[in-house]
């Protein structure tokens, strides 16, 4: 894990741990948010490597621009998807369920 990307989690981990401390999350809340970060930090990182070679296809065979279109609209899907995943799990935590 490259040292800027660990000092993020790091800083997630101690975020999560003071609303843990203050009571707006439970032990479980806070392993369920790690574990769910770590899962999609690792899934979208393998999902942009992919894309790579089919970017660089796209570059020579339709234009930078066109490519960078491209790119922009999977980016777009791939933030929607993420955002409403979050959503979801966001929605189970204990303290949520607490606050419906």
């Amino acid at each position: 894990m490259p040292h800027d990307q660990q000092a993020q989690r790091q800083a997630w981990i101690d975020g999560l741990a003071q609303l843990r401390q203050q009571g707006a999350i439970d032990a479980d809340d806070e392993n369920t948010l790690i574990r769910h970060m770590d899962e999609r930090l690792d899934a979208v990182q393998v999902e942009l490597k992919a894309l790579v070679p089919e970017y660089e296809q796209r570059t020579e065979r339709d234009g930078r621009d066109a490519a960078d279109a491209w790119l922009a609209e999977r980016s777009r899907e791939m933030g929607e998807r993420e955002g409403a995943d979050a959503r979801r799990m966001v929605d189970s935590l204990t303290a949520a369920r607490s606050q419906a």
